[in-house]
């Protein structure tokens, strides 16, 4: 069925690069300053989305890329935060 095939390799890309993402999270953290780690994180992944083709560029979208980037980094550092990997 084509007409998923897109939707399809978009979320197969979004699901691939949640564990580059945790590991940036990972390599980010120090006590403190939430916001500028996760606007480090962010940029990180912004500043890979840009190497991409215009074409893939145009089709996912930068604001969808960074709400989801978002979502991942609250949901991860919410979860090691939780579980004491990172100490408050």
């Amino acid at each position: 069925m084509k007409i998923l095939e897109t939707p399809m390799l978009i979320l197969s890309i979004a699901l691939g690069i949640i564990p580059q993402i945790i590991q940036i999270i990972k390599t980010v953290e120090m006590p403190g300053n939430g916001a500028e780690k996760a606007a480090t994180v962010l940029g990180i992944v912004k500043a890979a989305f840009e190497l991409l083709p215009d074409e893939v560029r145009k089709l996912i979208g930068g604001d969808k890329v960074a709400n989801f980037v978002n979502s991942v980094i609250d949901l991860t550092v919410k979860l090691l935060n939780v579980s004491g990997v990172f100490k408050k």
